[in-house]
């Protein structure tokens, strides 16, 4: 499969992983109260206060739509063009490489906002969460990646 295919259909397999691992953190963490699913996926996170409120059926559509088509295509067609220029020889140190480097964006952005209404135990508790649910993204994204690619990269040494 070329490295396009590739690419959606590990975005498409790590974005469901992913929703599981955010999912799963709220259920262990806060009972039905989906925090860190909606925290995640909301534009409170990249716009500040403004983009907050929203419980309206469109918000909500708006949300969904932005996280499938962000993790699912945008970020793993980025991978793709650029997993020769990751470091690491398998696409679990690849995956595992760009997971972080998203993660490092998200927490610039998530530290940058002022939102009142948080406190600095939810904000590093976050952190830490989606610390390992991008690790667990990139890593499903780089390791089905190499499942579904013929290659690995594109100056190392697996086929082109």
């Amino acid at each position: 499969m070329g490295p396009v295919r590739s690419s959606i259909g590990g975005g498409v397999a790590a974005t469901v992983v992913l929703t599981i691992v955010l999912l799963g953190a709220d259920v262990l963490l806060r009972g039905s109260d989906l925090f860190v699913f909606f925290t995640f996926t909301s534009f409170c996170a990249i716009g500040g206060p403004p983009y907050c409120a929203g419980g309206t059926p469109a918000a909500a559509a708006l949300r969904f739509v932005s996280y499938g088509g962000l993790f699912a295509l945008a970020w793993p067609l980025l991978f793709g063009g650029f997993t020769w220029a990751i470091p690491g020889d398998t696409g679990t140190a690849h995956g595992a490489v760009f997971g972080f480097v998203l993660w490092t964006g998200y927490v610039v952005v998530l530290y940058g906002i002022d939102i009142p209404e948080r406190t600095d135990i939810e904000t590093l508790s976050l952190s830490v969460i989606t610390l390992v649910a991008y690790l667990v993204y990139g890593l499903v994204l780089g390791i089905v990646y190499d499942y579904l690619a013929s290659h690995r990269t594109v100056f190392g040494g697996g086929a082109v």
